[in-house]
């Protein structure tokens, strides 16, 4: 047995269907736009640098448009991208700052590592001059990974090799040596020499390499180092007050040995 709703009828849905359809003025005005637009595409100064298929795609809704035929939405939208794609606005960019080029180095240099944006790093790779249009440029600096790892890279890192610091594996602090500082996609990283411990073991004749936020100064190892500097520095200027003062007395002993013999004075006779 089934159970039927109250509110059930035998009323069948039929969803709203749109019943407008342009005039024939509608649809001369918009045949006039399409061949207005593939006209001025054709006739742009950057119409040699489109692509093969859009290329291809413009003779084909040309022949199209002359045959009085509509272009159908699909093709209206790609119209549209090629002819904003021609119309877009330069990037300013003058290779003369230093700050745009340090930028546009960067863009090179993220955008390699991460595989995005392949055509346009390539062409800014090969061409020092070649920037994207100012619509492209700007979408490629609008995430925060690109801002936040540019920010860093500008900063410099923190450790230089030579330094020695702590490193966190596994949630301790190991003694390292820095041995080499590189760039790693969105950070500053360290080649590491473990000094001492298990690790030191563990990774003898290797260097390891950790991210800078697991790596931090080792301020015991500094301070030492300081002292001791400042004891060899100490020592330095003794031994150079104990050299100056030697090289004093050996002159006035030498200047002693060479002086002549005074004469006794003669006796008044009486």
């Amino acid at each position: 047995m089934s159970f039927r709703s109250r509110r059930w009828s035998h009323s069948i849905y039929t969803p709203a269907v749109n019943t407008y359809s342009p005039s024939d003025e509608e649809i001369a005005a918009k045949r006039e736009a399409d061949k207005a637009t593939i006209a001025a595409i054709e006739a742009h100064p950057k119409f040699g640098t489109i692509t093969a298929r859009d290329a291809e795609f413009i003779a084909s809704v040309k022949e199209q448009a002359g045959k009085g035929r509509l272009l159908s939405t699909p093709q209206s939208e790609w119209l549209a991208r090629i002819d904003k794609r021609l119309n877009a606005v330069a990037s300013e960019y003058d290779p003369t700052d230093a700050a745009q080029v340090a930028k546009r180095n960067y863009t090179i240099m993220h955008y390699k590592a991460t595989g995005y944006y392949g055509a346009t790093v390539a062409a800014m790779e090969a061409d020092s001059t070649y920037m994207p249009n100012a619509d492209t440029y700007s979408k490629m600096w609008a995430n925060k990974f690109i801002n936040a790892g540019f920010k860093r890279f500008s900063a410099g890192a923190k450790y230089s090799a030579g330094d020695m610091v702590k490193a966190k594996i596994y949630g301790s602090k190991h003694d390292a040596l820095v041995t080499e500082v590189k760039w790693s996609t969105n950070n500053w990283c360290y080649n590491l020499v473990i000094l001492a411990g298990t690790y030191a073991a563990n990774y003898a004749g290797r260097d390891i390499l950790l991210a800078e936020n697991v790596v931090s100064i080792d301020r015991a190892a500094i301070a030492a180092a300081k002292k001791q500097a400042k004891e060899a520095e100490k020592i330095a200027k003794a031994a150079e007050k104990a050299r100056i003062k030697a090289e004093k007395d050996a002159a006035k002993a030498l200047a002693a040995a060479n002086k002549p013999a005074r004469k006794p004075r003669a006796k008044k006779s009486a």
